[in-house]
């Protein structure tokens, strides 16, 4: 199997990225706001205001005629908010969740490919019901599914069924932070390595990594969390180990996969790994069971010599 990926220098990816922020961040008006030159039969249009810290946002599956029903989650205030046209409006908020670090909170969304059928929306957040964890959560959606009428949505919090809320969450960075569906109603999870190197090599660790879960025998209703035999999808390449974990894994050895997309037509995902010094990589998983290479490889060279430094007792490649 092989893995293609894309290495960009640090330095030039964090400058794109702050003038992109400032650019988003800045009133119209502005000294920052900058007019920028796009390329025949583009327009550039403001999609949605008064969002307060929008991390992630996911496309309701619509049929009918746009504008489309869009959704984002709020990193600090755990609030699930629709923009359609210019009108936002609040869908409500998930409890329970632990946004007073800088990379926790609520991260990422996802909607369930079957809606309306399957009225369902997905969460990344890291979260402190239960302790210093990650939780993986779907919600069900009401209101006017169909988008008939107004299209208005909202969620019961006590609607909550958790997938998942045992993954690690000892370090407030590398949490990873989305949820994304494949073919088949399979969902795939970013999570980081929760700061701790060695996780990306563990398969049996669910950190450092990317899980695909089958959501298609969940019971519906509040409940969980759910036995990870249930959320073990056919195909995954862990899928007859002995540990139950490893079953749920896709692949591994990453540091921070904050973000990534699924292809819809070769169901490929292309991940974008947070670096830790120099490099920031773009990898395309093909298939399960690859390794990204982290805590030995970031980007273009190897770095198992700094890293066995930190941690003399890491895992080494056979």
């Amino acid at each position: 199997m092989r893995i293609r990926s894309v290495s960009i220098s640090r330095r030039a990816s964090l400058a794109a990225s702050l003038f992109a922020a400032l650019l988003a961040l800045a009133p119209a008006g502005s000294a920052f706001a900058v007019s920028a030159t796009l390329p025949p039969g583009f327009t550039d249009v403001q999609v949605a205001g008064s969002l307060d810290e929008p991390v992630g946002l996911a496309l309701v599956p619509d049929a009918a005629p746009l504008p489309a029903r869009v959704l984002f989650v709020e990193q600090r205030t755990a609030r699930v908010r629709m923009s359609r046209g210019e009108v936002v409006t609040t869908l409500g908020t998930v409890p329970g969740v632990r946004s007073t670090d800088t990379e926790r909170g609520l991260l990422g969304i996802a909607v369930d490919p079957n809606f309306p059928s399957s009225p369902y929306i997905y969460i990344h957040a890291t979260d402190n019901r239960f302790g210093t964890l990650i939780a993986i959560s779907r919600f069900t959606l009401t209101g006017d599914l169909a988008d008939t009428g107004t299209g208005a949505l909202a969620f019961d919090p006590a609607s909550r069924y958790d997938l998942i809320r045992n993954l690690p969450d000892l370090a407030s960075n590398h949490n990873g932070g989305t949820v994304r569906f494949g073919t088949g109603r399979t969902l795939y999870v970013s999570i980081g390595d929760d700061a701790n190197n060695c996780n990306a090599q563990l398969v049996g660790v669910l950190a450092g990594k990317i899980l695909r879960l089958d959501v298609t025998r969940l019971p519906a209703g509040p409940g969980g969390p759910a036995p990870y035999a249930l959320l073990t999808a056919a195909g995954n390449p862990f899928a007859t180990s002995s540990d139950s974990a490893s079953r749920l894994v896709w692949a591994s050895g990453l540091r921070n996969p904050f973000r990534f997309h699924v292809d819809p037509l070769t169901n490929d995902l292309f991940v974008g790994d947070v670096g830790e010094n120099t490099w920031e990589e773009v990898t395309r998983f093909s298939a399960g069971g690859q390794n990204a290479g982290w805590q030995w490889r970031e980007g273009p060279v190897g770095c198992g010599a700094h890293a066995l430094a930190r941690n003399p007792r890491s895992w080494r490649p056979s």
